[in-house]
């Protein structure tokens, strides 16, 4: 027996050679488990067990995969926004700023955090920043923490974060429907 996590409860899973069967830990139920990503029985399932075929399927031995995000950077679009007063800024200070922020919170080792300013609209003052993911934690933090820029109080809005640079062209909550 072995406990599987599906559906955010544990059931316990059986094999009996022919399929996988399980016990629900709420209805206490006998039913065969499905895998939330295929829809398919864990026996041909390939996302979260790889069965070893041997001879006597009681000996059967199970493998569990487990697939990790392998993106080495995280995107964030981000706007910053002023409490009074319009402020222009253009790329080059808009980075500076943030490197500021970091080195504020983080000291010279946070300033010497490698990002990347994409994208950067002046009228707008919104951003898209690539980040190594091991350093998405602390920019995150320092953009929370800003709290202003030449004495005008300003702030940080992080508007999306995703390890695919292609999910940020389109987003359903800014779509306007004619």
């Amino acid at each position: 027996m072995s406990m599987e996590k599906t559906s955010a409860r544990y059931c316990v899973l059986q094999s009996h050679g022919v399929g996988w069967e399980g016990s629900c830990c709420y209805t206490g139920s006998i039913v065969p488990l499905k895998c939330v990503f295929c829809i398919s029985t864990h026996k041909d399932c390939i996302h979260s067990m790889r069965r070893h075929d041997t001879k006597d399927p009681e000996t059967a031995t199970y493998e569990r995969l487990v697939f990790r995000n392998a993106s080495d950077y995280h995107y964030m679009k981000i706007s910053l926004i002023f409490e009074g007063g319009n402020i222009r800024l253009n790329a080059a200070h808009f980075k500076q700023l943030i490197i500021s922020s970091l080195r504020e919170l983080y000291g010279e080792i946070g300033a010497a955090l490698p990002f990347d300013v994409l994208k950067f609209e002046e009228n707008t003052l919104s951003a898209v920043l690539r980040v190594y993911s091991s350093a998405l934690v602390r920019l995150w933090s320092a953009l929370t923490l800003l709290g202003g820029y030449q004495g005008q109080p300003c702030g940080v809005r992080v508007v999306q974060v995703t390890p695919f640079l292609l999910a940020l062209s389109g987003n359903s909550r800014e779509l306007k429907l004619d």
